[in-house]
């Protein structure tokens, strides 16, 4: 096992990919040494740190514009709403300014028919009142009861 081997799976707990591998053969190459350098093993790591960095960052930047655009639907179907509630209000508020004109057509008219059974009643009272005086007027008085 080499130096590189031993170091990445200390670090990364498993072997070198294939992939892993040829990179760290091209750097060697390019810095004419060997993989079991320790320059080597430093920038193959700090390549798969940075690769790693790159790819959290990528995905941060995914994240960040899928909340945007979550964001402006959760804004539109806010407004829709405030809209639809908006209207929804003005409904309901005319349906309860309708009801009070109700209501106070309905007390009306409950108060003009007691003022009228009232006008009623004292009519009829007067009328039952001068037939009362008219009848005493017309009894003969030897027929009064009670007299």
């Amino acid at each position: 096992m080499t130096n590189l081997e031993r170091f990445y799976r200390s670090v990364h707990g498993r072997d070198l990919q294939p992939w892993e591998r040829q990179l760290a053969v091209r750097i060697a190459a390019a810095l004419n040494t060997t993989t079991d350098d320790d320059f080597v093993v430093h920038l193959l790591l700090v390549y798969m740190s940075t690769n790693a960095i790159t790819n959290m960052y990528n995905e941060l930047v995914a994240a960040r514009n899928r909340l945007a655009e979550d964001n402006q639907d959760l804004i539109r179907a806010l407004t829709a709403d405030l809209r639809r509630n908006r209207l929804m209000s003005y409904v309901l508020l005319g349906v309860a300014a309708l009801g009070v004109l109700v209501s106070a057509g309905i007390l009306g008219t409950v108060l003009s028919l007691s003022h009228g059974s009232a006008a009623s009643a004292t009519r009829i009272a007067a009328a039952l009142e001068a037939c009362g005086q008219r009848g005493a007027a017309d009894t003969p008085r030897g027929f009064g009861i009670g007299r």
